[in-house]
Protein backbone atom coordinates (compact mmCIF):
# COMPACT_ATOMS: atom_id res chain seq x y z
CA UNK A 1 0.00 0.00 0.00
CA UNK A 2 2.82 2.42 0.83
CA UNK A 3 4.48 1.75 -2.52
CA UNK A 4 1.18 2.32 -4.36
CA UNK A 5 0.70 5.63 -2.56
CA UNK A 6 4.29 6.57 -3.39
CA UNK A 7 3.64 5.93 -7.09
CA UNK A 8 0.33 7.82 -7.16
CA UNK A 9 1.44 10.80 -5.10
CA UNK A 10 1.88 13.93 -7.19
CA UNK A 11 2.90 17.31 -5.86
CA UNK A 12 1.38 19.56 -3.24
CA UNK A 13 -1.97 19.37 -5.02
CA UNK A 14 -2.30 15.68 -4.08
CA UNK A 15 -5.03 14.76 -1.63
CA UNK A 16 -5.07 11.22 -0.26
CA UNK A 17 -8.04 10.00 1.77
CA UNK A 18 -7.88 6.77 3.77
CA UNK A 19 -11.09 5.78 5.49
CA UNK A 20 -11.62 3.12 8.14
CA UNK A 21 -13.62 2.45 11.27
CA UNK A 22 -11.57 1.85 14.39
CA UNK A 23 -12.71 -0.66 17.06
CA UNK A 24 -15.92 -2.62 16.55
CA UNK A 25 -18.70 -3.69 18.95
CA UNK A 26 -17.06 -3.19 22.34
CA UNK A 27 -18.61 -1.58 25.39
CA UNK A 28 -18.18 2.19 25.36
CA UNK A 29 -15.33 2.42 27.89
CA UNK A 30 -13.38 -0.47 26.34
CA UNK A 31 -13.75 1.07 22.88
CA UNK A 32 -12.48 4.43 24.17
CA UNK A 33 -9.41 2.70 25.62
CA UNK A 34 -8.73 0.68 22.46
CA UNK A 35 -9.23 3.67 20.17
CA UNK A 36 -6.96 5.85 22.33
CA UNK A 37 -4.21 3.22 21.92
CA UNK A 38 -4.79 3.12 18.18
CA UNK A 39 -4.69 6.94 18.01
CA UNK A 40 -1.37 6.96 19.88
CA UNK A 41 0.11 4.51 17.36
CA UNK A 42 -1.19 6.54 14.42
CA UNK A 43 0.15 9.80 15.85
CA UNK A 44 3.57 8.20 16.45
CA UNK A 45 3.62 6.92 12.82
CA UNK A 46 3.70 3.35 14.22
CA UNK A 47 1.64 1.80 11.43
CA UNK A 48 3.41 -1.56 11.71
CA UNK A 49 1.76 -2.08 15.10
CA UNK A 50 -1.77 -1.80 13.69
CA UNK A 51 -3.88 -4.88 13.03
CA UNK A 52 -7.50 -5.61 12.24
CA UNK A 53 -8.17 -5.32 15.97
CA UNK A 54 -7.32 -1.61 15.76
CA UNK A 55 -9.07 -0.77 12.49
CA UNK A 56 -10.64 -2.79 9.70
CA UNK A 57 -8.75 -0.63 7.18
CA UNK A 58 -5.42 -0.95 8.97
CA UNK A 59 -3.53 -1.74 5.76
CA UNK A 60 -4.51 1.57 4.19
CA UNK A 61 -3.65 3.44 7.38
CA UNK A 62 -0.36 1.57 7.66
CA UNK A 63 0.58 2.41 4.06
CA UNK A 64 -0.30 6.07 4.47
CA UNK A 65 1.77 6.34 7.66
CA UNK A 66 4.78 4.75 5.98
CA UNK A 67 4.62 7.14 3.03
CA UNK A 68 3.86 10.15 5.25
CA UNK A 69 6.88 9.40 7.43
CA UNK A 70 9.02 9.00 4.30
CA UNK A 71 7.88 12.46 3.23
CA UNK A 72 8.53 14.03 6.64
CA UNK A 73 4.89 14.93 7.16
CA UNK A 74 3.21 16.04 10.37
CA UNK A 75 -0.02 14.63 11.76
CA UNK A 76 -2.81 16.31 13.71
CA UNK A 77 -5.79 14.63 15.35
CA UNK A 78 -9.06 16.23 14.32
CA UNK A 79 -11.48 13.96 16.19
CA UNK A 80 -11.72 10.69 18.12
CA UNK A 81 -15.23 9.49 18.97
CA UNK A 82 -17.41 6.42 18.75
CA UNK A 83 -21.02 5.67 17.93
CA UNK A 84 -21.86 5.88 21.65
CA UNK A 85 -21.03 9.57 21.45
CA UNK A 86 -23.26 10.16 18.45
CA UNK A 87 -25.99 7.49 18.39
CA UNK A 88 -26.53 7.01 22.12
CA UNK A 89 -26.32 3.20 22.53
CA UNK A 90 -23.10 2.43 24.40
CA UNK A 91 -23.38 -1.36 24.57
CA UNK A 92 -21.78 -2.12 21.16
CA UNK A 93 -20.00 0.87 19.70
CA UNK A 94 -17.84 1.51 16.64
CA UNK A 95 -14.88 3.87 16.89
CA UNK A 96 -14.08 6.70 14.50
CA UNK A 97 -11.11 9.02 14.23
CA UNK A 98 -9.95 11.73 11.86
CA UNK A 99 -6.43 12.98 11.26
CA UNK A 100 -4.85 15.44 8.87
CA UNK A 101 -1.35 14.97 7.54
CA UNK A 102 0.69 17.63 5.78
Amino acid sequence: MAELLHLLWGGEETLIVVSSDLSHYHLYDEAKRLDAETAAHIEAFEGATLTGRNACGYLGIRGLLIEARRRGMRIERLALVNSGDTAGDRSRVVGYGAWALW
